[in-house]
């Protein structure tokens, strides 16, 4: 039998996942959308998460 797992037990197992190993700081999930032209002449638009810290701030916001 499975072990039920409480929604405290799920938010712990999230909550260490999310540090920097390079600057130690919270990283926070955004979600980043890029327009892309297609060969056609139409449109695209491609949506990324991406986990943004310290470290990569710049980089991502610029």
């Amino acid at each position: 039998m499975a072990k039920k797992q409480s929604f405290m037990d799920k938010t712990q197992k999230k909550k260490n996942a999310r540090t920097c190993p390079v600057c130690e700081g919270e990283i926070q999930f955004v979600k980043h959308v890029r327009a892309v032209k297609t060969e056609a002449g139409a449109w695209k638009f491609r949506t990324v998460n991406t986990g943004i810290c310290k470290c990569n701030e710049k980089e991502v916001y610029k």
